[in-house]
């Protein structure tokens, strides 16, 4: 999914620097914690198609693991995940032949842009940082995503089946800091996949970047996931409650009177389109 970034404390820098100030501003416009847009704006959920994949890049000093994109073909537009939100892409030109060119707002006179191509439900390519004035790039990653089954719109009844989103995601109303943690697991023809995005520091993880799930088990009580991180890989597992989840790190001592981070299960996994 190539898989949206963003700013803050620990984190993949040279991205994340750049997508959070561009994308700020998007954060009054639709609040992770509800998962809906304001009603002055009108939304487009199933005028085209999400995609889910990951950057083949192993560095995630260098790119977001995990990307979550909207391509509406018939309407030559589309969206991708950044900072809790969908950024409209400034760039879309889907060819005959299947090559594709998005573009999305970088900071400052930097732009985001992938080459690739679109074939069937699959879309693969590369990701360059754009100088605006003189046109140079810097390569960043590769990427793939395939398209995310319908049955993504809204989440299971059941949260041992996906899709299933857990989040505690908030404003805070003085300072306007997004913070919190947010999980999203999507049903895919390769079975589970999914992300999480730490949007503040719980055990040193990169902050405001989208990192892909993996070895991802739902047990009765528990779902088990790991991911990668630039210092090693992180293994964490949910605990179910009636109401969601509380999240620890299984990799790291745990502090005497640790409760786990507090979870909520949102009814919408995937985020809102607005046009």
């Amino acid at each position: 999914m190539f898989k949206p970034l963003s700013l803050q404390r620990v984190l993949c820098f040279s991205i994340t620097c750049f997508l959070y100030v561009c994308c700020s501003g998007q954060s009054a416009r639709n609040v992770p914690g509800n998962g809906s847009a304001l009603t002055a704006q009108k939304t487009h959920s199933d005028s085209g198609r999400f995609f889910f994949g990951t950057s083949q890049e192993k560095n995630a000093k260098h790119c977001a693991s995990a990307w979550l994109l909207y391509l509406d073909k018939d309407g030559d537009s589309g969206e991708i995940f950044v900072l809790a939100s969908m950024e409209k892409f400034t760039k879309f030109e889907l060819g005959k032949d299947g090559t594709l060119v998005l573009q999305w707002s970088g900071l400052g006179d930097k732009n985001y842009q992938l080459n690739g191509t679109f074939k069937s439900d699959e879309l693969a390519g590369d990701i360059q940082l754009v100088d605006v004035r003189s046109g140079n790039s810097e390569y960043l990653c590769e990427i793939t995503a395939t398209e995310l089954p319908p049955q993504n719109s809204h989440t299971n009844p059941s949260p041992l089946v996906s899709p299933s989103r857990f989040s505690n995601t908030h404003y805070v109303n003085e300072s306007g800091d997004l913070i919190g943690v947010d999980i999203r697991i999507f049903s895919t023809d390769k079975g589970a996949q999914g992300m999480i995005v730490f949007y503040e520091g719980y055990w040193d993880e990169p902050v405001d970047t989208p990192l892909a799930l993996s070895q991802i088990k739902m047990n009765k009580g528990s779902i088990q996931f790991a991911t990668e991180t630039p210092s090693a890989v992180a293994h964490y597992h949910l605990l179910l409650t009636s109401a969601g989840g509380l999240l620890y790190r299984d990799d790291v001592q745990r502090e005497k009177g640790d409760k786990g981070v507090r979870l909520r299960k949102k009814q919408k996994v995937l985020p809102a389109i607005i046009y």
